[in-house]
């Protein structure tokens, strides 16, 4: 992601800021955690300003909280700083290789934070994803999904691949689109098309958790 990103994620950050939720762990973090192991290593990517991050830490969890924007990362030290939460603090840019050691993770999480970009570059990120988990590693994720209403206001770029006016590239998946990218590398242990946020009343985002085979 480029200059224009980071600027648009820096006013969707500060709009953040003010929304009730934005320090409540989400929706999909508290219903798929029960299928993680009882302690380990975790990445969060893509994490924005950390309420997950956070949550996995109070769980007794290793985090690596990443994300590509410093803005957010500030933000989400401090109020680890304040919770008084050992959590370690990384900017990647998931789009390419990311700067940790192979095998590290006992799981990789991301909420909402893996469809920004196309088919090609989504392979290469399964891969790296791949390559950090340790093995039977645990990956947990939630996309944006075919159903979502907004993409009737986007402009269509390729299968799955919309453009945003607001200045983002946006992959909106199914399950079908999904499984191009987890064969083999991860057995299905979850994967609907149930998930929730706080920020919209849609309740068909695309939920995945598998097992590194």
């Amino acid at each position: 992601m480029g200059l224009g990103a980071r600027k648009y994620w820096v006013r969707g950050h500060q709009k953040y800021l003010e929304l009730s939720w934005i320090d409540k762990p989400s929706i999909f973090a508290t219903q798929i955690i029960k299928y993680f192991p009882e302690r380990g290593t975790l990445l969060d990517l893509g994490a924005g300003q950390g309420q997950d991050s956070r949550y996995f830490a109070e769980k007794g969890y290793k985090v690596l909280c990443t994300d590509f924007s410093d803005f957010a990362l500030k933000i989400a030290k401090e109020k680890a700083e304040k919770q008084k939460l050992n959590i370690n603090f990384l900017n990647v840019d998931i789009s390419k290789k990311f700067p940790i050691k192979t095998g590290e993770f006992d799981i990789v999480y991301s909420h909402l934070g893996l469809h920004y970009w196309n088919e090609e570059v989504t392979h290469k990120i399964f891969e790296e994803i791949y390559r950090v988990s340790k093995p039977g590693g645990i990956v947990a994720a939630l996309f944006n999904s075919q159903s979502d209403p907004e993409i009737k206001e986007f402009k269509k770029i390729e299968e799955n691949l919309y453009y945003d006016p607001k200045g983002l590239l946006k992959s909106y998946f199914t399950s079908d689109y999904l499984k191009k990218f987890i064969k083999n590398k991860f057995d299905i242990v979850l994967l609907d098309d149930l998930g929730e946020t706080y920020k919209d009343e849609i309740k068909t985002l695309v939920r995945f958790v598998g097992k590194k085979t």
